[in-house]
């Protein structure tokens, strides 16, 4: 770790060098540009010695075991590392702090001098200390024999991203040991019995619950015979509202629904008429994950309708007590440790798959075996230590890995154990995901962390390095995709297209995480008052007390508060403010805050503003002077207005401004009121919200390094200078433009002949009577969304032969009445829908067509009175949905009917219909 630490050090003294250390000294005074001198010297001299000691470190941090001088020695390198980042960040902050707030006459210009020379002598003073700290710590590693002990569990730190490290995600693990199990498992929720029953799965921790249960939740048969189904994690520290609302939205997110308004401000009693109605007279399962307190359990499982439909509720826990007294009468299934046998044939999956096929080499086979018992049968230590070893072939690097093993596991007890085995592997992770990885502990317990949220907090943190061509979200996205692939994080979701939408941490990695985060004062997590000096803290609750402790904190650089409802305060206070000076991160997103102090304005460090589904109404004016901004998000909060100086910040990269409004469709709306000026910043990468005017789509195409781009409000008048904006935008990956009049009124868009090459995503709201031409050039399309079109039936010709088009969505888009999908056609779609298509009445697949659909969705086409014709020629399809069908057609497709033989090979067929607000889905018997 102190490795990560002196690393990043590195790179943020190299930066000071660059920037306000290596400007022109002729522009100074005499004795400024003396000053300004010494400390470029002095910071020059600490940044070699930090590199040697980083070399030495590189080893000696990854093979230094228990609490000897060399870990002393370590210790002592990281503390004065993190002095050295703390100058760093006062220096730029009071330079940053004078250009914020500019000085235009002489009497000011005096002071500024004068405050500039004392500033720059104070750092210059802190500066000869840290050379004599240095200088010490080095000393004493020759005093006291200091030595990288080993060369370290990796031969090449700067080797490619491994291929080879599987993902322990749950999606595609090798299942060993678990048949019998299984079986069980499926009887139970196979059983004939009608009335609900409760399944209890329990063993320690990293036995293999949530694989098993997850294996069994994935299958086929478990898809098809129950009608809903949710599964969501019961941590220690959830109450029972959070954990309803993750149940109703797994429901809805199952079927493909929109979530009910306002669930985030219902109460209890609310919560479970929305839960009952939603399961009413339907086969469920429901599963709940990493029970621990029995009480919330039984009070969820009381929530839930028993009307004798044959539904089931599965419980995980590592208590057997828990498991016991939730379960129905002989439901408890207890998952014991592999025996040898079954934990080397995982084992050997893991680390030797590949070109090895799973098979271990001869020169090997001892180190393997003492590796396999020392896990003692656990199968998370052994996928991770397979995992981990997977890249290794040569003794050496075995030998190394069996030595640490040796000391390890005859020192700890057996939960430490499983701790200090995944240790091996964060020991092995290159210094530059060591950081990241840690940062991923600030998350609350079982939480699903999104992909683009946690590449911009490291981003802001600092801990992504350049690399030439490539972004730095791009460089972000490879680190976090080598933290799956070396098993340290899990795959949550994915996107249609198989990209990493969402992820999270095993609980036992977690434990991992945030035991070195604690011992190394990088992060922690507050459940009531903080302790010791975190650079890095997030909390569940911010109450008075915890505000008053997090002002006395004065070298916070990240501060995440995930609260809600009655565990967070209204305001933040201005005093917490105080010691906050060099803070990076401020992240509110869910909380119920409604403002934050004008103070907040002279974060000058500030590069992440979180303020996503708050309650905040109003901005400081004072945001205008963070000139080291980079995301803004004010995504469903209440603020109307941006202030003017916002727009005038020069390192923006994401802003998110606008709110949500659901109808028969989604709609975005931007915020009331537009700025004045347009986005300084050429190097933003998102801008999602902005509404449309004259100005704004002349100028929009400056913005060349856009990726992410949402207009609103667009008029019929804006589409030739909006066109020839977006050609400017050839790195474009997501386009998304929404009509004025909430996108009932028309869009031209035929002038874009040459749409941005890169273009993945497009979203398109308002009046068209056909597709521009320019769509068929779309290579890269992979997801095309069409809401109140009004397209004619001529119109989709440009879309079928779309190479890598995987999801089509068309909502009250199209006036044909009938839809013709021809041979050849939609080669790669996976995802159909289609939405309240009024006039169609007849929809025809030919022959061979579409063999990739998984997906069909034909919803609100009134018209429509019988199945698509060719529907039994789509084999792959695995979900159909048929929304609003009248009744005697929907007898003749059920067991049977006329029609039933065209739909037996699908394994999933549900009928949607409306009710109320909302839709009710149910499975065909």
């Amino acid at each position: 770790m102190a490795e990560a630490v002196v690393g990043f050090v590195i790179h943020q003294v190299g930066y000071a060098l660059a920037t306000e250390l290596g400007k022109s000294l002729w522009s100074l005074s005499k004795e400024e540009a003396s000053l300004l001198l010494a400390l470029r010297i002095d910071m020059g001299e600490i940044k070699s010695e930090l590199e040697m000691i980083q070399a030495f470190i590189r080893h000696a941090d990854r093979t230094i075991m228990g609490d000897g001088p060399d870990a002393v020695w370590v210790g002592q390198v990281r503390e004065t590392a993190y002095y050295i980042e703390d100058i760093i960040d006062e220096f730029i902050y009071f330079v940053g702090e004078q250009k914020s707030y500019g000085f235009w006459i002489s009497a000011a210009k005096a002071l500024q001098v004068s405050r500039n020379i004392k500033a720059r002598h104070d750092i210059a003073m802190q500066l000869q200390e840290i050379k004599i700290k240095i200088k010490g710590i080095a000393e004493r590693r020759i005093r006291y024999d200091v030595k990288g002990l080993g060369e370290g569990l990796s031969s090449n730190y700067a080797r490619e991203s491994p291929t080879s490290i599987p993902s322990f995600s749950g999606e595609n693990d090798y299942i060993v040991g678990m048949e019998s199990n299984i079986k069980q498992l499926m009887d139970w929720l196979t059983d004939d019995r009608a009335e609900r029953m409760q399944i209890s799965v329990f063993g320690m921790g990293g036995v293999g619950k949530t694989t098993l249960v997850n294996q069994v939740y994935k299958s086929k048969e478990t898809d098809t015979l129950f009608e809903c189904r949710a599964w969501t994690t019961v941590s220690n520290t959830y109450k029972t509202d959070e954990i309803l609302r993750r149940i109703i939205e797994d429901l809805f997110f199952e079927r493909d629904e929109m979530v009910p308004q306002g669930i985030d401000a219902m109460d209890t009693r609310r919560l479970f008429g929305v839960l009952d109605r939603c399961l009413q007279q339907k086969r469920y399962l429901i599963v709940l994950d990493d029970v621990w307190n029995e009480s919330v359990s039984s009070e969820i499982r009381s929530s839930l309708p028993d009307r004798k439909c044959k539904s089931r509720i599965v419980f995980t826990t590592r208590n057997h007590e828990i498991a016991s007294s939730l379960a129905s009468q002989g439901c408890v299934l207890e998952l014991k440790p592999l025996q040898n046998d079954q934990g080397w044939d995982l084992f050997c999956k893991y680390a030797f798959r590949g070109d090895l096929g799973g098979n271990c080499p001869p020169d090997l086979t001892n180190f393997a075996a003492t590796v396999v018992k020392k896990c003692d049968g656990l199968p998370l230590a052994v996928v991770t230590l397979g995992g981990l070893l997977n890249s290794k072939r040569s003794v050496t690097e075995w030998t190394t890995v069996s030595n640490n093993l040796n000391w390890m596991l005859t020192n700890k007890p057996r939960l430490e154990k499983i701790l200090n085995i995944l240790m091996l592997s964060f020991h092995d992770l290159p210094y530059y995901l060591k950081n990241c990885f840690l940062y991923c502990s600030a998350f609350p317990e079982d939480h699903l962390i999104k992909r683009k949220r946690l590449i911009r907090l490291w981003i802001a943190e600092g801990f992504v390095e350049e690399r030439e061509g490539m972004t730095m979200e791009e460089v972000a996205e490879d680190y976090l995709n080598e933290l799956v692939q070396r098993s340290m994080i899990q795959v949550a979701r994915k996107n249609k297209w198989g990209r990493l939408r969402a992820c999270r941490m095993h609980d036992l990695v977690r434990e991992l995480a945030i035991s070195i985060s604690k011992k190394q004062n990088f992060c922690m997590m507050l459940q009531a008052c903080p302790i010791g000096r975190a650079r890095r803290v997030s909390t569940i609750r911010l109450n008075n007390t915890i505000e008053t402790e997090l002002g006395k904190m004065s070298h916070l650089r990240s501060l995440l508060i995930f609260a809600t409802g009655d565990m967070v305060s209204g305001s933040f206070d201005r005093k917490a403010k105080l010691s906050f000076k060099w803070l990076r991160v401020l992240d509110l997103e869910g909380t119920s805050i409604k403002s934050i102090p004008n103070a907040v304005g002279d974060l000058f460090n500030l590069k992440f503003l979180g303020l996503r589904r708050t309650n905040v109404n109003v901005l400081p004016k004072g945001l205008g002077r963070l000139q080291n901004l980079q995301t803004l998000d004010l995504v469903d909060s209440n603020v109307e207005d941006i202030p003017s100086g916002v727009i005038k910040l020069q390192k923006l990269r994401h802003v998110f401004i606008y709110y949500t409004v659901i109808d028969d469709i989604k709609f975005s709306v931007p915020m009331k009121t537009n700025p004045v000026y347009f986005w300084a910043s050429k190097d933003l990468q998102t801008l999602r919200g902005i509404a449309s005017n004259d100005e704004v789509v002349r100028q929009v195409g400056n913005l060349t390094q856009l990726k992410s781009f949402m207009i609103m409000e667009v008029r019929e008048s804006d589409g030739v200078k909006l066109c020839a904006s977006i050609k400017n935008m050839t790195f474009l990956h997501k386009l998304s433009v929404h009509a004025t009049n909430r996108g009932k009124g028309t869009l031209k868009m035929e002038t874009l002949d040459d749409p941005p090459p890169l273009l993945r995503k497009i979203s398109l709201t308002g009046h068209l009577q056909c597709l521009p031409s320019w769509f068929g050039s779309l290579d890269n399309l992979r997801c095309l969304i069409l809401q109140l079109f009004g397209l004619r039936e001529d119109s989709l010709l440009y879309l079928q032969s779309l190479p890598n088009l995987v999801s089509l969505r068309l909502m009250k888009a199209y006036e044909g009445e009938k839809l013709c999908f021809q041979a050849d056609a939609f080669r790669s779609l996976k995802v159909l829908y289609l939405y309240h298509l009024s006039r169609l009445n007849q929809i025809k697949f030919e022959d061979g067509l579409m063999q990739s659909l998984i997906k069909l969705h034909v919803v609100g086409c009134g018209e429509l009175k019988m199945l698509p014709h060719g529907i039994e020629g789509l084999t792959a399809l695995y979900e159909l949905v048929l929304g609003e069908f009248p009744d005697e057609h929907l007898q003749r497709m059920r067991g049977g009917g006329v029609d039933h033989q065209k739909i037996s090979h699908i394994p999933v067929v549900r009928h949607c219909f409306k009710n109320g607000g909302g839709w009710n889905f149910q499975n065909f018997e």
